[in-house]
This record gives structure tokens, sequence and C-alpha cells, in this order.
């Protein structure tokens, strides 16, 4: 019977829990978990795999050869030693199965620049809970190279992070937390414009009830601004889904604002007093003003006008701000990147026109120098934080529109 390498992980999974099976006899493990591989082709699989889950048969066709089985209940009188070897041997070859499988998932995902890869994120929804754990070693591997100046050349660990949070993986939060929390623009070159657009939502989702941990990413000032801005993003989030009330939101907030007042910390100051703006903030007003007095807040970011009109919206203003704000956490990976300029499908292009004059022979284009740099993928087209922005202010494009992603 012919089937792909989704078909023997399963098959192989099977095999692996019956010959695990506590519940019964050795000799009953043995002959169902063989049973489980029966008819197994192995085409789907590298010649080297293949060779070796051969060779692991060999072995167990070794042991079973002075043994004549008629049918499944003979498999009572093999020796014990002899089962204990055939399930150790059974036991190694599902898991070389599983393993190149999760590795060819793994592989999929990161080679996917310019397309979404639907059935690679299918197959790993598919295995789940084997996913997990390799997903955030691929994330952690990222991170410990990026810090050491190796960006990766591929986008798995970007999708782990999609996954992992569609996942509702708890056990990957740290590993997501380090991956942001890397220093200067890294956190840009490894999730491009998911740090803007996502970073908060996840937050939202893993920190729900650490709070703390949001305190912590807004008050580290070794930290890229726009993590530190998300987080205190997601406590719009909080409010919305009913973790805080809008008064300790704004409390919570107003405590960072005067921190980061009294520390001189203007990387972060218009970051909580736009999410403050969100509250209607009239208990915090104070605050803000002293803000504005002491010269700490880019007033192009938001100005004292825009606070003192959300406080007279009031409630009203809170409404409109949380309905605004996008859902927490991830419920599809596939429908949430699929948008994505980096994976939208691109339109055929049109051929070229013959040129009216030939062209030289001399006049063909130059071959580069370099490798051209790999980016993370992003909703469109990336720019600088630093660059000057498009709209024409003459300002830095992250003192600009780009503080408004």
């Amino acid at each position: 019977m012919s089937t792909d390498m989704s078909g023997l992980i399963k098959r192989a999974q099977k095999a692996k829990m019956l010959a695990q099976d506590p519940s019964l006899p050795k000799w009953r493990r043995l002959s169902q978990a063989l049973q489980a591989f029966s008819g197994l082709e192995l085409t789907a699989l590298s010649d080297d795999l293949r060779e070796q889950i051969e060779a692991d048969f060999v072995g167990i066709n070794r042991v079973l050869a002075p043994y004549s089985l008629d049918d499944h209940e003979d498999y009572q009188r093999i020796d014990d030693a002899d089962l204990r070897e055939m399930l150790d041997i059974l036991d190694v070859a599902g898991a070389r199965l599983i393993a190149a499988e999760v590795d060819q998932i793994v592989a999929e995902l990161d080679g996917a620049k310019n397309r979404l890869p639907v059935q690679a994120i299918e197959r790993a929804r598919e295995h789940r809970d084997l996913m997990i754990p390799k997903l955030i070693e691929v994330l952690r591997e990222t991170t410990t190279a990026a810090r050491a100046g190796d960006k990766p050349k591929g986008n798995a660990h970007f999708l782990a992070v999609f996954l992992l949070t569609e996942f509702r993986a708890e056990e990957a939060f740290p590993a997501i937390l380090e991956a942001f929390s890397l220093p200067g623009e890294l956190p840009f070159d490894l999730f491009g414009d998911a740090v803007t657009s996502t970073l908060a939502r996840i937050l939202a989702q893993f920190a729900a009830d650490r709070t703390e941990v949001l305190d912590g990413l807004i008050r580290n000032a070794d930290l890229n601004e726009y993590v530190r801005w998300e987080a205190a993003q997601c406590f719009e989030h909080l409010v919305r889904d009913q973790r805080l009330t809008r008064a300790e939101a704004v409390e919570r907030l107003r405590q960072h604002l005067c921190w980061a007042v009294a520390e001189k910390d203007e990387a972060v100051i218009g970051g909580l007093i736009c999410v403050l703006v969100s509250f209607a903030p009239v208990e915090a007003l104070a605050d803000i003003e002293e803000a504005y007095r002491l010269g700490l807040v880019d007033e192009s970011l938001v100005d004292l006008g825009t606070v003192n009109e959300s406080i007279a919206a009031g409630d009203e203003r809170v409404r409109k701000e949380l309905a605004w704000c996008p859902a927490t956490g991830i419920e599809d990976t596939i429908e949430e990147l699929r948008h994505w300029a980096s994976y939208a499908e691109k339109p055929s292009p049109r051929p070229a026109p013959a040129p009216r004059v030939p062209q030289p022979h001399f006049a063909a284009p130059r071959a580069p120098t370099e490798p051209m740099a790999v980016r993370a993928p992003s909703r469109d087209v990336r720019i600088g934080r630093n660059d000057r922005c498009p709209c024409g202010s003459g300002k830095k494009f992250k003192k600009c529109c780009g503080s408004r992603k």
C-alpha cells in the first residue's frame, strides 16, 4: 500500500503506543505493533532513512527466525529477552519515522519564502503535540544565532511563533518572549511587521494572567521601543477581554508613565500616552500634562489636544477603541497570513515588449556580487524606521506614520 510521510507517522505513532502499552503483555504488544507496520512502503523516505528502517526490520526478522509463528497467539512462545529486544527495535524505528516527518515539516516551513506553506502548516496542525517541542527548539536556536550575529535564511522561526500561538502552547511562551526581547532591530529582522501587528495579541494570550511580564517589558529600556509599546498596547486587549477593568488598566499605565517620566525614558513615554488615550484617562491627566511640561513627549506621536479630546469623549471613546481592538491570539495561521504581501499570490507578469532597437551583446545585466538579504515576512513594502517618512513630513518614519502602525 502506497503511503506518504503523514501516513507513515500515524503508523509509527500507533506502533510506538502499542509497543509501550503497559496494560498489554509483551507478546501482544509486539504482535500488534508489527501489525501496525504491516504492508508499510518506504518509498516516501530518504535513502538513508529507508536503509535504517529496513535494517531495523532485518533485525526483527533475525530474532523471529528461530520461531515458528502461524498466528498472533504463537507470539506467546517467544522468549522474554527476545520480546524486549524487538520492542526496543520497534520503538527506535518509530522514533526515526516520527523525527523524519517533523523535520520535513520544519524544512518546508523554513523554505517557504514567497508563498504560504499551507500543506506544511496543515501537517503541523495534524501533529500538534509532536510539533510544539520542535517549533520551540527552532525558535530558541534562531534567537541564539541572531544574538550571535547570525540571521536566519528561512522563515521557520517566523511561522513557529504563529503556530505556537494558534496551538495555545503555554510552554512556548518563554521562547517567544526571549525572541522578541532581543536588543535593537533584531526583533524586526526576525519577525518583520509581526512586531507591530501581532505581538500585542500574542502577549495578551499568554500573559493575560501574568501582567508582571508586561510590566517588565514596558520598563526594560534595553528592548526595542516598539516591543515595549506593544506590551503597553496589550492592556487594551486585557480590558476588552475583561481580564482587567478600565480603571485597573489606566492605573497600571499611569504608574508606568510616572516611572518613565522620573527616569526620563522618552522612548516609551509617547507609547504609554497613546495607549492611555484609548481609555479617556481623566485620572492620569495631571501625570500626562507633567510629561508634556517637561518636554518628554514627541508631540508628532500624540499631542495634548488629542488627550483632552479623548477625555471629553469619555465612555464613548473607550467603547470605540475597544471595538477596534483586534482579536487576541491567533486563531488560524493560514488565514492570518494569507493576505500578507510576502505570501499573497502575485499576478503573472506581462511579457516584456521586444526592444525597438537591438541591444548590444555586452549590455546584459551583471551578476550581483553579493547575495540578496533575506527579510522577514511583511504586510507591505518595508520602510526602515530611521528612514525619512514617505508622507513628506520630513520626520523619521518611526516618529511619524510608523508610530501609528
